[in-house]
């Protein structure tokens, strides 16, 4: 089949266009945020991103020429507005939706961003979206035709475990790998004080009030690729702390740490205590002090830390959440939706 995939050449965009290939498809893969001036995300963020649309559909028009598609993807989507999905209709008669993000109930001061993508909602044939509490009925509520819950997922190839020995600057006790968000200092500094050797690695952490403090225990900022999966997998265990404000019970975190094949300390929540067997699989905490015990209990334990990360990589295996399965199930729908 030939597909048009719409979205950034980096990150879970890029390894979900990958896996689109891994299945045989015939893949152009197109960033429209590659041609937008350097400061497009504050622009669409604050102010709607008049004119954005206007720029990507000559953009879409300049890459895609005469070809035509089977099927035309878009991920995430922000910044496709109407003018780009008429250019998209044009070239394929099929289009499908992913986001991971929550554009269907989100904080005030995110609302914006998605002005473009609401706006088209109903001009999909399917809408997919990683699964929360209500989350069809809420994509139903916004316009969304055919919408459709997943988890997240891991990818087969990017956290695929090592089969070599780790360089050193990657080995630590306890790692968190994410962005900084308000309270997540808060919570680390709680372990950090109860003497966990801590590991943080992702964007924005000079924001946080105690960035003093953390500042020892930071490793590096945004990682990519193979890189991430070494920072989880030089970890003896990896924590999962969640966005409250996007309404997660679970993250792609949730899945792509038992994957690798590190032991996963995760918030608790419903979701995660249906996904794996606690204190088998993963282990769950309620607040920092609880999370402090339990790493501390694993730490002390090396065999019972090596068996809960080798039950948990078999679980994940299990329960099948890959990109690979993602792909060819938004392509399934989608094609069948259409007809």
């Amino acid at each position: 089949m030939k597909i048009l995939y719409i979205g950034a050449k980096s990150g879970t965009s890029l390894q979900r266009a990958e896996a689109t290939r891994r299945l045989g498809h015939d893949v152009l893969h197109i960033s429209p945020e590659e041609f937008l001036p350097n400061r497009w995300p504050l622009w669409l963020n604050r102010q709607g991103g008049f004119g954005i649309d206007h720029l990507v559909s000559r953009v879409l028009k300049r890459e895609i020429g005469n070809r035509e598609f089977d099927l035309a993807h878009v991920n995430s989507g922000e910044v496709i507005g109407r003018k780009s999905v008429a250019v998209l209709g044009r070239t394929a008669p099929v289009l499908s939706h992913y986001t991971s993000d929550n554009p269907y109930a989100l904080p005030t001061t995110e609302r914006k961003r998605w002005n473009l993508f609401l706006q088209v909602l109903d001009q999909y044939d399917l809408t997919a979206s990683t699964h929360r509490d209500g989350s069809d009925q809420n994509m139903r509520n916004k316009g969304a035709r055919n919408p459709f819950s997943v988890a997240p997922c891991a990818d087969e190839v990017v956290h695929r475990p090592f089969d070599t020995i780790l360089e050193q600057h990657w080995l630590s006790e306890v790692a968190f790998v994410g962005t900084w968000m308000p309270g997540r200092e808060f919570f680390l500094e709680t372990l950090i004080d109860a003497g966990i050797e801590l590991s943080i690695y992702g964007p924005r952490w000079t924001k946080a009030v105690n960035h003093a403090k953390l500042k020892p225990y930071l490793r590096g900022n945004y990682l990519e690729g193979r890189d991430y999966t070494a920072a989880i997998a030089g970890a003896k265990i990896a924590l999962v702390l969640l966005n409250e404000k996007n309404f997660d019970t679970y993250t792609k975190r949730s899945i792509e740490i038992p994957a690798i094949g590190t032991a996963m300390c995760a918030a608790r929540t419903r979701t995660h205590e249906a996904l794996y067997t606690e204190d088998q699989e993963a282990v769950f905490f309620d607040t920092a002090e609880d999370c402090v015990d339990r790493c501390k209990a694993l730490l002390a334990d090396p065999r019972s830390l090596a068996a809960l990360a080798q039950a948990g990589q078999a679980r994940a295996q299990a329960n099948g959440f890959f990109n690979e399965n993602l792909m060819a199930e938004i392509i399934d729908r989608a094609m069948d939706a259409r007809i």
